[in-house]
């Protein structure tokens, strides 16, 4: 089966696609739309909540309950209800800047960072939601000095790929149990390629699957920067990608609708591709602890 239209949903900036095992759903956002969307996989059927809020990224939490990122930090949205709960703020008095691509980490903390909305960018940091000494979330600095952070992922416990997407790299960290991050010990240079890396996952045996904004296409790379394969997207912007499905085999891709790749006829659909590998199982954010 080839590559196809998963969703007929055309959003202006289509993201953070995620499957949650248990509710059997595949997640993604609407950032400029304001919207988190859900298939089901059982009924096919797919649902929305509206925001009020840019979502950057989604996470799974518990039961219906998921974690965003948003413009003003971190929040919890019951899919069931609509509420959404403020978590933790995250540089809420900057209107020019706001929260981006992430995901929990293994110890179960949410990683996300912020970006500045509009040109010229300025760097900003990578943060990690935890505990803090009161036993409340709250957001501390993991690393500074990104542009627009976007796919990120850990081979390991003790080991960070993360993409800042002007710099055509995947940078891969020493990634601690506590405490920021320092220099990378490798980067992957990915500038050959056409495109801009954006949204990154892991498939089991650990390669690396990036979609490339103003690339139309997803590309597959071994830990050592070997291109494996490339899905042809038919749009110029696919954003994100995760694998799903009951046996994780199948990769979803998010794209835009807006931008260079607006007159696209399928421009900010959800894309669906039969991979000849497995994915991983999404991690959950844990809470505050």
């Amino acid at each position: 089966m080839p590559l196809e239209v998963a969703d007929t949903a055309r959003l202006s900036l289509g993201e953070g696609s995620l499957w949650d095992p248990e509710a059997q759903r595949l997640y993604w956002i609407g950032i400029e739309d304001r919207q988190l969307r859900w298939l089901d996989h059982a009924t096919g059927g797919s649902h929305l909540v509206q925001l009020d809020t840019r979502p950057g990224t989604v996470a799974l939490h518990r039961g219906e309950r998921v974690v965003l990122s948003v413009a003003e930090g971190f929040a919890e949205l019951d899919t069931a209800t609509g509420a959404l709960t403020r978590v933790a703020d995250v540089e809420a008095d900057r209107p020019d800047r706001r929260m981006n691509d992430g995901k929990p980490d293994p110890y179960g903390r949410l990683v996300a960072g912020t970006m500045t909305v509009d040109e010229p960018r300025r760097p900003g940091p990578l943060y990690r939601l935890e505990a803090g000494p009161d036993g409340a979330p709250q957001a501390v600095v993991l690393r500074g000095g990104m542009l627009i952070p976007n796919g990120l992922d850990w081979p390991e416990p003790d080991l960070l790929w993360h993409i800042d997407t002007p710099t055509h790299r995947v940078d891969l960290y020493a990634y601690p149990e506590r405490g920021p991050l320092a220099d990378p010990i490798r980067s992957l240079d990915l500038s050959e390629h056409s495109g801009c890396p954006d949204g990154m996952t892991l498939d089991a045996e650990g390669n690396l699957w990036i979609a490339f904004w103003d690339g139309g296409a997803v590309r597959c790379f071994s830990p050592e920067g070997r291109l494996l394969e490339t899905v042809e997207v038919p749009t110029a912007q696919p954003s994100s990608c995760a694998f799903g499905g009951p046996d994780l085999d199948t990769l979803y891709i998010t794209s835009a609708g807006g931008g260079p790749g607006a007159a696209d006829p399928e421009a900010g659909a959800l894309f669906r591709y039969p991979a000849l590998t497995l994915g991983r199982p999404a991690r959950r954010w844990s809470g505050a602890a």
